[in-house]
């Protein structure tokens, strides 16, 4: 029983990154006609990289020096990425202490299932405060890239 609730949230949760993925596939699937858009807060991809008309830049129209043009806009598409990655996470480990509350409500008097409960609530605590600071250090990181 604990195993398929396991797999459903493992599912559950390549759904909502699935999603999140297919929303922002491209700067022309805003109607709305603001470039930059997020889906459960994960950021398109090209998250900084569009003019104003909703197109993508090349990496020539990037102001600054011309030799770092092409490992900036590469950069900034992998900290968008991995911005993508972090929040996914935070997403997982949110989950896991729900589970882990459910797993501790539900336990009669069994010691060890409630140790388990914990620890698996600690755990994912843990992960979610390292996934903020991650978010954190990423966002600074990508917003002093020009």
């Amino acid at each position: 029983m604990i195993n398929r609730i396991k797999q459903l949230m493992v599912a559950a949760m390549m759904v909502v990154s699935f999603g999140a993925g297919m929303v922002a596939l491209s700067p022309s699937a805003h109607a709305a006609g603001k470039c930059s858009s997020s889906f459960l807060t994960f950021p398109a991809w090209y998250d900084g990289l569009t003019d104003g008309n909703c197109r993508l830049k090349s990496p020539s129209k990037l102001g600054g020096n011309e030799e770092t043009k092409l490992t900036r806009y590469i950069f900034r598409i992998v900290l968008n990425v991995l911005e993508i990655a972090l929040q996914l996470v935070a997403y997982i480990s949110a989950g896991f202490i729900i589970y882990g509350g459910f797993k501790y409500l539900t336990v009669a008097s069994d010691a060890n299932k409630i140790t388990a409960a914990r620890t698996t609530i600690q755990n994912a605590v843990v992960g979610l405060v390292l996934s903020f600071l991650s978010i954190a250090i990423v966002t600074l990181i990508a917003g002093n890239i020009k």
